[in-house]
């Protein structure tokens, strides 16, 4: 008769397994979000084909439909995987010891703008984002939300640490992260056309930083 320790010791098993199919999983989706990354970026969205994607990935084609129904969805996670990546190089960038205003446009900079730079370059740039606007317009609201709530945690720290000051103004932290973020939205298309964007920010960014700075009040 079984006994509990054997019980426990097949659940162990099982869970086990069930964890190194699910690593395996994700690892395979991780080549296969990096091969059409490079993919997209050479042939653009419209022209590739599954069998390029799986190609590159080193995998066979029926393999690559068992984790994506089609480069829809492979789209989508790749831009989530991209968005997320820019979420976190903000908050690295934002543990720095440099002054406020640095500090906010360097966490701009390592994200959204360099992002930007990389694929707006790239031949189908231009492309990618209209693509990107259509399939995973949704992901990128809820990044915005995000990256305004990181902003807004930035701003509302620095006002406690002394650094800056929301007192006596008619927004709060919250506000003033989303005119930010507002604000780059409709630089996007500027920076779609390949013209350079980073001085505007720089810019931008020095306005709101001495406006919350005290001493300049």
């Amino acid at each position: 008769m079984p006994t509990l320790s054997d019980g426990l010791t097949k659940y162990r098993n099982m869970s086990y397994r069930q964890d190194t199919m699910m690593q395996v999983d994700r690892d395979k989706q991780s080549a296969i979000l990096s091969a059409a990354y490079d993919v997209f970026i050479n042939y653009g969205f419209r022209k590739t084909s599954m069998d390029d994607i799986a190609r590159v990935a080193g995998m066979s084609r029926p393999a690559l439909y068992q984790l994506f129904r089609n480069k829809t969805d492979i789209f989508r996670a790749l831009s989530m995987r991209l968005l997320d990546l820019m979420v976190n190089d903000a908050r690295n960038a934002l543990r720095s010891d440099k002054p406020f205003g640095e500090r906010l446009f360097d966490a701009i900079d390592a994200s959204i703008l360099a992002q930007h730079r990389k694929i707006c370059t790239t031949p189908h740039g231009v492309e990618l984002m209209g693509v990107n606007d259509e399939f995973a317009g949704d992901l990128e609201v809820k990044w915005c939300a995000t990256m305004t709530d990181t902003i807004a945690a930035e701003i509302e720290e620095a006002h406690k640490h002394g650094e800056i000051s929301l007192d006596g103004l008619s927004v709060d932290a919250e506000a003033v992260a989303a005119i930010i973020m507002q604000a780059l939205e409709g630089l996007k298309a500027d920076a779609i056309r390949g013209n350079p964007v980073e001085q505007k920010v720089e810019r931008l960014i020095t306005f709101v930083a001495n406006a919350l700075v005290v001493e300049n009040r």
